[in-house]
């Protein structure tokens, strides 16, 4: 009996919401002494490859940068908050950083892509990864407590 590979279903997850226009997708790294660092990529794709690539904006995530060269796993996560403002359901995807590009026709595009909404800005780098693993995320509500007299 043929059972469908649970990695294809969550790349096509998300792949979906990569395509979503007001998709957010958060790149998570650690430093050296083990602080964390978050920075938005820009227009993240899955490459024909299977590999995904993501575009740094200038001046935004040069600490996360720095942190991917010293310890090249990271988070990927892809939540929609525009859509949906109540939903808390999103793509966390582990990753392998494989290095970067500084120029190229990809970089231009990306960089293209964002002077038409945000003129003045402009894509770094664009950054690719080795996708390890993609497992749905469900952030945790919030829980609500009250005090009770004594």
């Amino acid at each position: 009996m043929f059972s469908p590979d649970p990695m294809d279903e969550l790349t096509e997850l998300a792949r979906a919401y990569f395509d979503r226009r007001t998709a957010v997708t958060l790149l998570s790294t650690v430093g050296a002494k083990g602080r964390p660092e978050t920075a938005v990529l820009a227009a993240t794709r899955f490459a024909p490859d299977g590999s995904l690539a993501g575009g740094e904006e200038d001046g935004t995530a040069g600490q996360s940068f720095r942190n991917l060269r010293q310890n090249p796993v990271a988070s990927v996560l892809v939540l929609d908050p525009i859509t949906d403002p109540r939903s808390r359901d999103g793509v966390r995807i582990q990753v392998e950083f494989l290095g970067a590009e500084t120029d190229g026709e990809e970089l231009q595009r990306l960089d293209a892509w964002l002077q038409t909404f945000a003129p003045g800005r402009r894509i770094a780098r664009r950054l690719l990864f080795k996708v390890l693993s993609i497992e749905r995320y469900r952030a945790a509500s919030a829980a609500v407590t009250t005090s009770q007299p004594s």
